[in-house]
């Protein structure tokens, strides 16, 4: 069964529903489509969003044919979590002040910490990035 969004030529918009494809070009090749508004008898297709099935899986990482690996974004936050709690350094509230040191090269830039909207803020302003890492709980 093929389901159309039709309109004719005063734009008027109605669904159709047809056998098949085939089914719907026989009837518009004999006239026999109406618009249910104002009997116009030229009628079109309108565009019409594909209707995409999602299904829920739970299971390792998915490859696509370039080998590309997919995470949900939960466990992506997990294991950015873990690499950076093992290859940085905590600076705890002195965030924004050691940022600053590492972007003017005068410490190592492997850092994170803890930092106020406004530090934040004023880090961007100046051109040094800074990215809040939320925490994932095991819920």
């Amino acid at each position: 069964m093929a389901k159309y969004n039709l309109l004719c030529t005063h734009d008027h918009k109605f669904e159709g529903w047809f056998d098949s494809e085939t089914a719907y070009l026989d009837q518009k090749k004999k006239n026999l489509l109406l618009c249910p508004m104002c009997d116009d008898p030229n009628i079109r297709r309108a565009l019409m969003a594909p209707s995409i099935v999602k299904t829920k899986t739970k299971e390792s990482p998915k490859k696509d044919k370039k080998n590309k690996v997919f995470f949900n974004s939960r466990q992506a936050l997990k294991n950015l979590n873990n690499w950076v709690t093992k290859n940085c350094e905590d600076v705890g509230r002195n965030f924004a002040k050691e940022a600053r040191k590492a972007s003017k090269g005068e410490r190592d830039d492997h850092i994170f910490g803890t930092a106020t909207d406004n530090e934040v803020k004023k880090l961007h302003d100046e051109g040094i990035g800074a990215i809040p890492i939320p925490e994932v709980k095991d819920n």
